[in-house]
């Protein structure tokens, strides 16, 4: 294989070790609460407290970002990953679950970055759209570990023993691939505030716009189709289902689409199409509608991160990992604190259906400022 090659799968590599325990956890979380005895309240505190580790890392990988080579970052980031899932898994007390999410968030931090920085390298080697494709073997890794910890809890196999066998051959497999891996050289680092550039910013509001977007759908969409239409909670789930499946299967045609409209074209195309969809099926007010809404929401929104990221690793001035770290600062807040806390009190005041407007306005701005992008380097996408 050539060194290109074999640097796009060492990449992809590390997507699927990031995506793989969470969907692997997602399927354990019943024996696992069960497992420390915690109720629903507590649940949610355990999953609401490692925000400070998500808080703690973006914080860290933005100091650290451009004087510490990615690729050690990177493989560092990815071990420590696997080594604090298994640990998380054997927990078997509340206090202990909580510092193990609190760990795993703040190491996938540490991950996240350098991990965008590396597929921006391989991209530029193969002078041509790879950055969905990248996103595709994440949702992969998260529907691979889903079906794992599904299949373990049905064999009645241990969280723990499910998630060291697991890591085991993922770290066997980045034991192997870790000399493939692209160089980016640390050194130079301006300070953090200098990353903020005029020609940044935009980014920084896309990157907070689409993690709005993003996280709102993943809490709401059982939620809106189950309850607020009505359908039933069986009927929710399969609308997250199958509009993370449709998002997946997107972000296949994305770097096909993106060198073919190149990049603002592609951004502005998404984002209309996302709101004007996801708008109707709103107004339309019917559960079969609701769930065609946040499939549309899905396949639009695919388009946009892979965008954000490319445009990011090419600001003038700073690394491709500093511009990523700066679209990881932006997707923070938008994420894990205002999607929970706008929604959950707009739907407080009028409903839910109308709180869920908010996403329409922030993707439509999301398009506006694409305005503001330019193609990447000489590169017509």
């Amino acid at each position: 294989m050539s060194a290109p090659v074999r640097a796009r799968m060492a990449v992809s590599l590390l997507h699927v070790i990031m995506s793989m325990p969470i969907g692997g956890w997602a399927a354990r979380v019943p024996e696992i609460r069960r497992q420390v005895g915690a109720d629903d309240a507590l649940w949610g505190l355990a999953n609401t407290v490692p925000s400070l580790g998500n808080l703690v890392g973006v914080c860290a990988v933005v100091l650290l970002m451009g004087r510490v080579p990615s690729r050690l970052l990177g493989v560092a980031g990815a071990a420590l990953v696997l080594l604090t899932v298994p640990l998380l898994a054997a927990s078997g007390s509340f206090a202990a679950i909580v510092l193990g999410l609190s760990t795993w968030a703040l190491v996938s931090f540490v991950m996240a970055v350098p991990m965008g920085a590396l597929a921006l390298d391989v991209q530029r080697r193969y002078g041509r759209p790879l950055m969905g494709g990248f996103d595709a073997c994440f949702s992969a890794g998260t529907l691979a570990g889903g079906l794992t910890g599904t299949l373990a809890a049905a064999l009645d196999v241990r969280p723990w023993a499910q998630f060291a066998l697991t890591s085991a051959l993922l770290g066997l497999c980045l034991a192997v691939t870790a000399r493939w891996l692209p160089h980016e050289a640390g050194g130079r680092a301006g300070a953090p505030r200098g990353r903020f550039t005029r020609r940044a910013l935009p980014l920084v509001t896309m990157a907070f716009l689409s993690g709005y977007v993003s996280e709102s759908a993943v809490l709401w969409n059982a939620v809106y189709v189950s309850d607020t239409m009505g359908a039933g909670p069986v009927a929710g789930g399969v609308a997250y289902t199958v509009a993370t499946t449709a998002g997946t299967v997107a972000l296949l045609a994305v770097d096909r689409v993106t060198a073919r409209l190149g990049i603002v074209r592609m951004v502005r195309s998404c984002a209309l199409f996302a709101a004007g969809g996801f708008g109707l099926c709103l107004l339309l007010g019917t559960p079969v509608a609701a769930v065609a809404g946040f499939v549309l929401l899905a396949v639009g929104m695919a388009g946009v991160n892979p965008a954000l990221y490319t445009m990011a690793g090419h600001q003038e001035g700073l690394s491709p990992s500093e511009g990523v770290s700066m679209v990881e600062f932006g997707q923070l807040p938008g994420a894990s604190i205002v999607a929970p806390a706008l929604i959950g009190a707009l739907s407080g005041l009028a409903g839910l259906r109308l709180a869920l407007t908010s996403v329409v306005v922030a993707v439509l701005l999301l398009g506006v400022l694409a305005t503001r992008l330019r193609p990447v380097g000489g590169a017509t996408w």
